[in-house]
């Protein structure tokens, strides 16, 4: 049986502006997303990604991200 992840941190952003934020745990997400925002390659509007044991997922439409981190 797969272990199912927990939803750490979620934000959406309007561009590179970050417009509405959620986690319940402490670090420095707000400035690792803006960062990662910069960053993110305009020819995919679906990205994911894994860091550190975690799964990164970036969904962009009608120019608003959406950030998921399990």
């Amino acid at each position: 049986m797969s272990q199912q992840s927990s939803l750490i941190y979620s934000f959406v952003a309007r561009g590179t502006v970050i417009l509405v934020e959620f986690t319940d745990f402490k670090g420095n997400f707000t400035s690792i997303a803006a960062q990662c925002l910069q960053k993110l390659p305009s020819s995919n509007n679906k990205f994911t990604y894994n860091c550190d044991g975690h799964t990164f997922n970036y969904l962009v439409e009608n120019g608003f991200s959406n950030r998921s981190i399990y």
